[in-house]
């Protein structure tokens, strides 16, 4: 009987999510349109950064509470997922063939750094103060590259009017979200419940069960775009929360445990997370930069992948 409660969380989260997913991706679809920004850049910033927030919640609360396997293994294990069991599962629905442009290698350049500069920041065993700050700051440099690059509309293109049925698409997408992050808790809160009464280890929960828990909204908006054929979208909305976990999420906890009296401590098994996440962001940027297709075969193995790390981590642990 007691874990009913926790069972109905991960189904009305789940319910949640994905009706509430797709109403965010359509209205970060007009956003595009009515503000002539492109689609990628909506993808990686307004979508990727704001289903990043589920991530940022737990992480930050993570670290508040000392906890620093959940705030680094959240942020790093929900990159690992991004980039292999949701690009996956998002092939497996609907196989991924976008135009080569400079909007995914743009992405592809900042979730790439980002990862790589919190392997570097994590390497002596701890990410403090000065460490966060560093994160922070280059997230902000990020999203303002980005916001630029959403000038290259036509020449003296003002917003564009909207029509009578577009005057909700703000309350469309701000509904949106909160549904994706409201369904996102349910989910993540059931399945913390289930797996501590299984006796895993911690850091198996924050990178594995956490992780994929709280990157519930990208799995659900990044399906919704596939079935949609909006690619940008998709590959923005991964890379985008790639760099946005890496760099503020991890950034900002730092912060939060400084203020605090402690920083975050990177023991062995969180390293092995945090390398993880750096490769696979580092390979699939490479690659979706060049070639923007992930088929359904490639989609298999992407999630086969991830599953296999699943005893990798816990032999580890």
């Amino acid at each position: 009987m007691s874990l009913l409660l926790p069972g109905a969380f991960l189904v009305v989260g789940l319910v949640v999510l994905v009706f509430a997913a797709d109403q965010f991706v359509a209205g970060a679809e007009a956003v595009a349109l009515r503000l002539r920004w492109s689609a990628a850049v909506i993808g990686a910033v307004v979508v990727g950064f704001g289903t990043s927030l589920p991530e940022f919640v737990t992480s930050v609360t993570g670290a508040w509470r000392g906890d620093a396997d959940l705030a680094i293994g959240n942020a790093a294990g929900s990159n690992v997922a991004n980039l292999l069991l949701i690009l996956g599962i998002a092939a497996l629905v609907a196989p991924i063939a976008g135009r080569r442009d400079q909007a995914p290698v743009r992405d592809g350049i900042i979730a790439g750094v980002g990862g790589v500069v919190l392997l570097a920041l994590s390497i002596d065993g701890a990410i403090g103060v000065v460490d966060g700050i560093v994160l922070v700051v280059a997230l902000l440099a990020a999203v303002a590259w980005q916001v630029r690059a959403a000038s290259d509309g036509p020449p003296g293109g003002d917003e564009m009017p909207l029509a009578p049925a577009d005057r909700f698409v703000g309350a469309r997408v701000v509904l949106g979200l909160a549904g994706v992050l409201v369904g996102a808790q349910l989910l993540v809160s059931g399945a913390i419940d289930l797996a501590e009464a299984a006796g895993l280890p911690q850091i198996l929960i924050a990178s594995v069960l956490v992780a994929v828990g709280t990157s519930l909204p990208e799995l659900a908006t990044a399906v919704a775009s596939a079935r949609r054929g909006q690619v940008e979208i998709l590959l923005g909305n991964l890379l985008g929360s790639n760099a946005f976990n890496a760099l503020f999420v991890v950034g900002g906890s730092a912060l939060v445990a400084a203020a605090r009296g402690d920083g975050l401590a990177v023991d062995t098994p969180a390293l092995a997370v945090v390398v993880a996440a750096a490769v696979v962001t580092g390979l699939a940027a490479m690659v979706l930069a060049r070639r923007p297709i992930v088929s359904r075969p490639v989609g298999a193995v992407l999630v086969a992948l991830h599953l296999a790390s699943v005893p990798a981590l816990l032999a580890i642990s």
